[in-house]
């Protein structure tokens, strides 16, 4: 437990699909560890953890076909609660059938905590899998992030975001989530996005140029990078804050367009 507190960017999902709950983890080590040593709690003392979605209350003691699977090759924080949150995350999912929308949009806040942003943007209509108004999109990512379009206002906690990842030949692999943990300029004065990917191999080659940094650009400890346009290039849904609008109508239009080409060469290419 003490590792985890001291490492919150240092928690990996090792070789399983459960990126949702490593990254919530490692939220809740950087943000609230109170609530982390509660959880753990739970989970070791009752075989049981319980959360509230939109007020009802959902407990990991439900049977979730395939949700309570030990996951190997973590920490021992992870192996112990991992599995009572995959299976909390899965019947979120259920909870959202039939709405409209990406159902993380309601998901991330309810599982990960009160300071996820309200405001949540997706670069894709969920329905046909195609890209919808990414002028839009990348405009609003712009003023939500970027400090020269939203008046200087810092990340403060880290927020949950959705990205598509792609190889090194910038093929699409699948949707990936992530934590966006500051935006800052680097010792050559590039703005970039310093992310947490719970993926354990952080620095890898996303194709077309784009490539995660792991250290050299004011990297802290377990943070990955990228210049703000590669970032949001990978970027398929962010939150944000509704009563933080920032100024989108200030980006250039040249930025706009590069990012939306950098998309549609990677993951976007046929959408």
């Amino acid at each position: 437990m003490l590792s985890v507190l001291g490492q919150p960017l240092g928690i990996g999902q090792g070789n399983n699909p459960t990126c949702q709950a490593a990254r919530a983890l490692s939220m809740w080590s950087y943000a609230d560890p109170n609530y982390l040593l509660q959880i753990v709690t739970w989970a070791a003392r009752d075989d049981e953890v319980v959360f509230t979605f939109e007020g009802a209350p959902v407990s990991s003691g439900t049977e979730t076909p395939g949700a309570r699977s030990r996951p190997f090759d973590v920490d021992p924080v992870s192996s112990v609660v991992v599995p009572h949150l995959d299976s909390i995350y899965a019947q979120m999912g259920a909870l959202c059938a039939g709405r409209t929308g990406d159902p993380h949009q309601w998901i991330n806040r309810e599982l990960h905590g009160w300071w996820v942003g309200r405001g949540c943007d997706l670069a894709v209509d969920i329905a046909s899998g195609m890209l919808t108004d990414f002028d839009r999109f990348t405009r609003r990512f712009y003023a939500a992030y970027h400090p020269d379009y939203n008046n200087g206002q810092p990340v403060i906690h880290p927020q949950p975001a959705g990205i598509a990842m792609t190889d090194g030949a910038a093929r699409y692999v699948g949707w990936h989530a992530i934590s966006i943990c500051r935006v800052a300029l680097d010792r050559k004065d590039v703005m970039r996005v310093y992310f947490f990917n719970p993926n354990n191999d952080s620095g890898q080659d996303w194709g077309d140029d784009v490539v995660v940094a792991t250290k050299g650009n004011g990297e802290r400890y377990g943070e990955s990078s990228l210049p703000f346009p590669e970032f949001l290039s990978r970027l398929y849904l962010f939150h944000f804050d509704p009563l933080e609008q920032g100024h989108p109508d200030d980006v250039p239009a040249a930025e706009v367009a590069r990012v939306e080409q950098m998309a549609r060469a990677s993951w976007a290419s046929d959408r």
